[in-house]
């Protein structure tokens, strides 16, 4: 399998850990369910992944800092939750992330500099957290940039 798509299905619960076992998944699409819980770091273990798609649920903690494993991801959606905590400076690591979707949470703390290292960003959109502190100069460096909320 390669493919989970099952968005706008009602499911409830948290997202297992197990989910590391599709081991050569490349697209996962869970948006707008009643997903609960926090999401689990061994999502990092899904090398393939391209596009990871878990905005629109009820997705609570922080962002698991192996996210920043997935070097093949290309669209990373996370908004429309209640996560918390610092946007994991890991994160950075994701230098194919053409989009990188995180407003409408509860993220705090500052953006992190390493942001600046996606260097196929063309859409980041952290709006509607409560982050703090100066925009990095390093974002600078995100050539392919067209657009930018951070309201």
């Amino acid at each position: 399998m390669t493919r989970l798509e099952l968005n706008n299905n009602f499911i409830h619960g948290p997202l297992p850990a197990e989910i590391e076992n599709l081991s050569y998944l490349q697209v996962l699409i869970l948006y707008v369910n009643w997903i609960t819980g926090s999401i689990p770091p061994e999502i990092g273990n899904l090398l393939h992944l391209r596009e990871l798609s878990l905005d629109g649920n009820a997705l609570g903690g922080p962002i698991p800092v192996t996210l920043g494993n997935l070097t093949n991801l290309q669209g990373l959606y996370l908004t429309h939750n209640q996560l918390s905590g610092p946007i994991p400076r890991e994160l950075g690591n994701l230098v194919n992330v053409g989009r990188l979707l995180l407003y409408d949470n509860q993220l705090n703390g500052p953006i992190p500099a390493e942001l600046g290292n996606m260097i196929g960003l063309w859409i980041l959109a952290l709006q509607n957290n409560q982050l703090s502190g100066s925009i990095p100069p390093t974002l600078g460096q995100l050539t392919n940039l067209c657009d930018l909320d951070l309201s």
